[in-house]
């Protein structure tokens, strides 16, 4: 059980909300292990029409909590194992979900936070949200956000956030397709239950068609993707420290 996050349905909606405010809604990787476990329960569920990820204080999320490096650097299979495989988890577990993920967006969304907005088939931002991918000022190569990015984002646009690092604001982000919508901060819970509410009026099986469908058409090699993503981050990580 995880408190970084709650998870419940309510009626056709399965709702996941980042809970951690004071911390940005940052996660831990044993937290991105229970959200992955929870999208791929819930996206089987019959009794789910769709999947919404939200958060709580005025960020989305801020990434990944990364804790204290080992006293003996992890190999590269460690690496791997230990800090790729539970990130790029939750992106199959979004990409494997029977039925569409909505993001729903304030503040801040950097590194993870960002990627797990762009992962969402659905994704709407207030006009206060901002997007970063920060990991290469620490000389981290974002090849896992990369994996998400590289079919929903034009790579001029993704090329520009991971060399560049720079803040975009939700207009940039709706142009180059992180987003497909940007309403008042104020408005965006009310859009967001009523972007929910439509869906949830239509069959599960039409929508469960179209998730398959985008999902085959848009992204057919994935795993593979996401196999040298991993293994691109984790090679580089251990010939840094050589």
């Amino acid at each position: 059980m995880t408190t970084e996050f709650t998870a419940a349905l309510h009626e056709s909606e399965y709702r996941f909300t980042l809970s951690q405010p004071d911390l940005g809604n940052t996660l831990t990787l044993d937290a991105m292990r229970a959200l992955a476990a929870d999208i791929r329960q819930a996206g089987r569920d019959s009794n789910v029409k769709i999947i919404r990820i939200r958060a709580s204080g005025p960020a989305f999320c801020r990434g990944r909590a990364v804790s204290a490096p080992p006293a003996t650097p992890p190999t590269s299979a460690q690496f791997r194992r230990n800090v790729a495989d539970p990130i790029l988890d939750v992106y199959r577990a979004m990409h494997e979900s029977e039925v569409p993920l909505l993001a729903e967006v304030q503040g801040d969304a950097e590194g993870f936070g960002c990627a797990l907005v762009t992962a969402c088939d659905l994704a709407i931002a207030a006009d206060n949200a901002r997007f970063n991918l920060p990991e290469l000022q620490k000389n981290l190569p974002p090849t896992l956000v990369l994996s998400v990015l590289r079919h929903k984002v034009p790579p001029k646009a993704s090329a520009h956030m991971v060399y560049l690092t720079e803040t975009i604001d939700a207009a940039n982000a709706r142009e180059w397709g992180i987003v497909a919508e940007v309403v008042p901060a104020a408005k965006l819970a009310e859009r967001a239950d009523a972007m929910i509410a439509s869906i949830c009026t239509r069959d599960r099986i039409a929508i469960a068609t179209l998730k398959t469908y985008f999902r085959e058409i848009t992204i057919p090699d994935f795993s593979l993707a996401s196999e040298v993503a991993g293994a691109s981050l984790a090679n580089a990580m251990t010939s840094m420290r050589r």
